[in-house]
């Protein structure tokens, strides 16, 4: 279903987005987005990518990702302009990110680009081109086809979950360099659909942080963010805080401690724990503020933070901006299964005076 909004709410998002005011704060801008994935339709994906020219690395990553789960192939060429980079304008970040939602798309059309940038200098970039190119091969095989979506994860994810298996045989597909990338993505995504609640599969998930691969850490703690488990704090803490990992990883990290907005397991006992896992007085809440204005820390991490914050104290509030102006969210017996901006967005959207249509 895609929400159904009048020509000047459109208009509102699309302001807030673009920061036309030139003072719209970033994490204002992220709901927006959001929001404006819940319309979907031609006409968002050209305001989304109206929004690829502006400077933010961080926010032309997500507006990328945006494209890629919209589903609509108006947005093909888009995205694979910003692979291509003809003006050399987009980082790696963002270039990954399009070829990741060249993938989400899932339309043949989109694998002469991708097989083009196999070689790309940048790894982050070869990887995830050699992911999406697989992604696309399989969706568009009759397995592929039969395949239903789990509905626990609305998300279109770079790799279909593998079969159902033992979370031991599943870690050790995983973590095997020897393996394609692609199926041991699928290994990953089906660890993840053990659920939140399982301490051995999100155990196995944080293993995944030793791997040499940054896109596939990033990819692990964004599967945190989706399953926001407590059980995930410790490992996500000491990505964020450590300086010599890559910032696509710390990125990934602060949005799902933000969207977890949690100080993970009651009655933890933090001297147990690694030193950069351990929680200071102020809980998570504490450590995304230090990062959040720390003038060492990249400008990716920083801007992280600053959204991350956002996504905490809506989890922890009902007060929240709204660019439609019209928020009163009821409580919710339970967090959906994808990221904290989109949970924070999707309550934003459904309290708006909108309709709904299918």
């Amino acid at each position: 279903m895609s929400v159904q909004v009048t020509p000047e709410q459109l208009d509102a998002l699309r302001a807030t987005l673009l920061n036309t005011s030139g003072s719209t704060p970033l994490h204002e801008r992220f709901r927006a987005l959001f929001m404006l994935k819940a319309v979907g339709g031609d006409e968002v994906v050209d305001i989304v990518a109206e929004g690829l020219a502006d400077p933010s690395p961080l926010l032309k990553h997500e507006l990328a990702y945006v494209l890629g789960q919209l589903g609509n192939l108006r947005a093909l060429p888009v995205l694979s302009n910003v692979l291509i980079n003809p003006t050399g304008e987009h980082c790696s970040m963002v270039r990954h990110e399009a070829a990741e939602a060249l993938g989400a798309l899932s339309a043949e059309e989109g694998l002469d680009v991708l097989k083009r940038y196999l070689n790309d200098p940048s790894r982050e970039v070869r990887e995830t081109c050699e992911i999406a190119v697989g992604k696309i091969e399989f969706d568009n095989s009759p397995e592929g086809k039969a395949r239903k979506q789990n509905p626990d994860f609305p998300t279109i994810d770079p790799a279909p979950s593998a079969p159902s298996s033992e979370i031991s045989t599943l870690r050790t597909e995983m973590l095997n360099p020897s393996l394609p990338l692609f199926e041991r993505y699928r290994a990953m995504f089906a660890l993840r659909d053990f659920g939140a609640g399982s301490k051995e599969a999100v155990e196995a998930l944080a293993d995944g942080f030793g791997d040499g691969s940054a896109l596939f850490r990033h990819e692990i703690a964004y599967i945190f963010g989706q399953l926001s488990s407590s059980y995930s704090i410790p490992s996500l803490l000491s990505r964020l805080r450590d300086p010599v990992e890559d910032d696509m990883v710390r990125h990934e990290a602060a949005e799902a401690l933000g969207g977890i907005a949690s100080d993970g397991v009651e009655g933890e006992d933090q001297d147990t724990l690694p030193v950069d896992q351990r929680l200071p007085h102020g809980g998570v809440l504490a450590v995304l503020r230090e990062w959040a204005v720390k003038e060492s820390a990249p400008i990716v991490v920083r801007e992280s933070c600053q959204v991350a914050i956002d996504m905490w104290e809506y989890e922890n509030s009902t007060d929240q901006f709204n660019p439609l102006d019209s928020l009163s969210v009821e409580p919710s017996s339970g967090k959906a299964n994808t990221t904290g901006m989109e949970r924070s967005a999707a309550a934003a959207i459904a309290a708006a005076s909108v309709g709904v249509k299918a």
